[in-house]
């Protein structure tokens, strides 16, 4: 009998569970889930034979160890920044990784130790990255296979709410890691255009929102994603003179959202001492020049935006300037924005989310110039089962199944840009009902 351990149980680890747990008896698994919250890992297992819930402190090198050390492989959903300690022990106990998260630098290190021992560390096996990277790279082989050159490569995802339950102002719900989504953008993003590098900071990044058509669909803005200009070379695309990586919302997202970057309340790098003892309107009006002014006036005057507008009203709406107390004890601005929004943005029963994928590429064969398109749009199941649930969890699981039966060879630090990887779950990810369309034009 295998052992898989699985490291968290959060909002996305909902379909690994299940998957893992549903081929465990084929496949001979016993499955541990470890969350913090116990009760929840419990809940998500649902009794099932194979499968066994733990306590499981991330932060706790002792807790991790006492499960890691007997697990075959340790498929990691904890915050990003803990995969590789997560990692490190299963290094030293002989276990295989997978994660869905960006690989760090101390992953990346681990790549010959892991190697000579035997070991896969399969990283970027979610949504974005992951799904991603697969569609692009066998989009890429595809058309290297006919031998076109690629010039322009634009990759766009967003998880999102399905529009049947876009029910708020600001057209966002959190489906996912809420504290990521605050801190979206805030390392700003680096890509190429047309042979030039361009490069957007933080403070204009939602400034720069642009329109995508998802064929068929419906109109979507557009934000540049961090920094492209590494997967440029990780896609072998050195020379390619536009390559985008882009995150997707609602129209009107980004002008909004940029009104509370330019306030400054999505910092988190210092703490607003005393917070607790304050309420949201006291706090946001540290944020604005002293006036006679009413402070809704005066908010709208500093941001430059029409009082009583609709971006006025949007940031209203979210109770920034209400007399509801923060209870976050000197709380950064980002973790004092995100209780808010936790309570504004909420993902409520009966809710729908989706995940919305797409990617063009432009390539030149025999002298003329071809457009590659390629998209994909998947709502979640029920509220447990979500999109971002099915996208993140799903392809990690088939991962892991690869790993365990050895249909994945290599060793070291993995990804899923090789044929090895998303050619099987690209495949399996389509019998599941999770598949691009795809069409391809000549100019």
């Amino acid at each position: 009998m295998k052992n898989v351990l699985i490291c968290g149980a959060g909002m996305s680890a909902t379909d690994l569970i299940s998957y893992m747990l549903r081929h465990a008896e084929k496949y001979d698994w016993f499955v541990t889930v470890g969350d913090i919250v116990v009760d929840t890992a419990k809940r998500k297992i649902g009794g099932h034979p194979r499968g066994k819930a733990v306590y499981f402190d991330c932060y706790d090198p002792q807790i991790m160890e006492r499960y890691i050390k007997d697990a075959d492989i340790v498929i990691s959903l904890l915050p990003p920044g803990m995969h590789a300690a997560a990692a490190k022990i299963a290094l030293q106990h002989g276990a295989h990784v997978v994660t869905a998260s960006y690989a760090s630098r101390e992953m990346i290190d681990m790549h010959e130790p892991a190697e000579k021992k035997g070991l896969t560390f399969l990283n970027e096996l979610g949504a974005d990255p992951g799904i991603d990277h697969m569609s692009g790279m066998r989009s890429i082989d595809f058309i290297r296979k006919k031998g076109g050159e690629l010039t322009s490569f634009e990759s766009y995802c967003g998880s999102l709410v399905a529009p049947e339950s876009n029910d708020n102002p600001w057209g966002y719900k959190f489906t996912w890691s809420p504290m990521n989504v605050i801190l979206a953008g805030s390392t700003g993003a680096c890509y190429y255009y047309q042979g030039s590098l361009r490069c957007l900071p933080y403070n204009r990044l939602f400034e720069n929102a642009k329109k995508i058509e998802i064929p068929g669909f419906r109109e979507f803005e557009a934000y540049e994603n961090r920094d492209s200009v590494t997967f440029r070379h990780k896609y072998g695309l050195d020379e390619i003179p536009t390559f985008i990586r882009a995150t997707l919302r609602y129209p009107g997202f980004c002008e909004a959202w940029n009104l509370l970057v330019k306030l400054g309340l999505t910092a988190d790098n210092y703490p607003i001492e005393g917070s607790e003892n304050m309420t949201y309107r006291e706090w946001v009006s540290s944020y604005l020049p002293q006036s006679d002014a009413k402070l809704e006036d005066s908010l709208a005057d500093q941001l430059g935006i029409e009082r009583g507008g609709t971006l006025h009203q949007k940031l209203l709406w979210t109770d920034l300037l209400s007399n509801r107390p923060i209870k976050r004890v000197s709380g950064t601005p980002a973790e004092i924005l995100l209780d808010l929004l936790l309570d504004k943005l909420k993902f409520k029963d009966g809710d729908t989310d989706m995940l919305v994928f797409y990617e063009r590429i432009q390539y030149r064969l025999n002298g003329r110039l071809h457009e590659h398109v390629s998209h994909l749009v998947t709502k979640g199941l029920d509220h447990d089962h979500t999109a971002i649930s099915r996208t993140v969890g799903l392809p990690a699981a088939i991962g892991a199944k690869l790993v365990l039966n050895g249909q994945i060879k290599t060793r070291g630090v993995l990804y899923p840009w090789t044929r090895e990887v998303y050619e099987p779950i690209l495949n399996e990810l389509a019998d599941l009902g999770i598949a691009y369309s795809s069409t391809d034009k000549r100019f």
